[in-house]
């Protein structure tokens, strides 16, 4: 497997979604905001991909998206806790999305950003929308 490098993750963004821009760049880090609106509201998302360096422990990095605005319980069931979230231990009240299973491969990196995270960023919140209006997550996944 190729990796894809951050500059050309960059061009790919820039040219599948304009809207989102590049707000920290580096050979090994990318770093993109933008706004998503799946059905009622838009949503400022950030994406970061880290590549793996000879700092950092050689292993599958993933990018980790989070929406920057506070993510809603569900107002039928306000006990339960937002579906497919994984704890951010910088910024608690903003959890990283979850949009795929690592351990299946779904995403690695030779793929394109812009054509796998960005669309599954965009449906994970079309199906929190519908979680919020009828208490039920019905995109799928596995419960963790």
């Amino acid at each position: 497997m190729e990796v894809m490098s951050i500059a050309e993750q960059g061009r790919r963004m820039s040219r599948d979604w304009p809207l989102f821009r590049l707000t920290g760049e580096r050979s090994d880090i990318g770093r993109w905001e933008g706004s998503l609106r799946p059905l009622c509201k838009s949503y400022p998302v950030e994406i970061v991909l880290v590549l793996p360096g000879r700092r950092r422990a050689e292993r599958q990095p993933n990018p980790r998206v989070t929406v920057l605005s506070d993510l809603r319980q569900c107002p039928i069931r306000p006990n339960a806790p937002i579906p497919h979230i994984y704890p951010n231990l910088t910024v608690p009240q903003r959890p990283h999305l979850c949009l795929f299973h690592p351990p299946r491969r779904e995403w690695h990196l030779g793929l394109a950003i812009a054509e796998t995270i960005v669309p599954w960023a965009a449906e994970w919140l079309f199906f929190y929308e519908v979680w919020l209006a009828t208490g039920e997550w019905t995109g799928g996944g596995i419960e963790h």
